[in-house]
């Protein structure tokens, strides 16, 4: 069963660290602030060791509803793209179960 790493999560970490929770979760919200920011702003975020987050434009298409089979313009968008890192990578790959 998977489970998730919450924003609480990393509060709690942050507080194990010897911060107060009140400290640790201001802490929390600005750094994901920041990088909701960033990403919005166009720029790139690099966390060594982590991986990269960036944001792709995605072109406009004309693609057909399955059900009709009219066309259908579907309208740029932008996504953020993830790349991980090469000690995620290496982590990832001595996982239990992972192949």
């Amino acid at each position: 069963m998977s489970t998730k790493f919450t924003r609480s999560r990393i509060q709690e970490i942050i507080t194990g660290a010897g911060l107060d929770v009140r400290t640790a979760s201001e802490l929390t919200g600005r750094i994901i602030t920041a990088m909701t920011a960033a990403l919005a702003a166009g720029e790139a975020i690099e966390l060594r060791g982590f991986g990269s987050l960036e944001v792709r434009e995605r072109a406009g298409r004309r693609m057909r509803n399955p059900r009709t089979r009219e066309p259908v313009d579907v309208p740029p968008r932008r996504r953020v793209l993830f790349r991980p890192g090469r000690e995620l990578k290496a982590a990832l790959r001595g996982m239990p179960g992972s192949d």
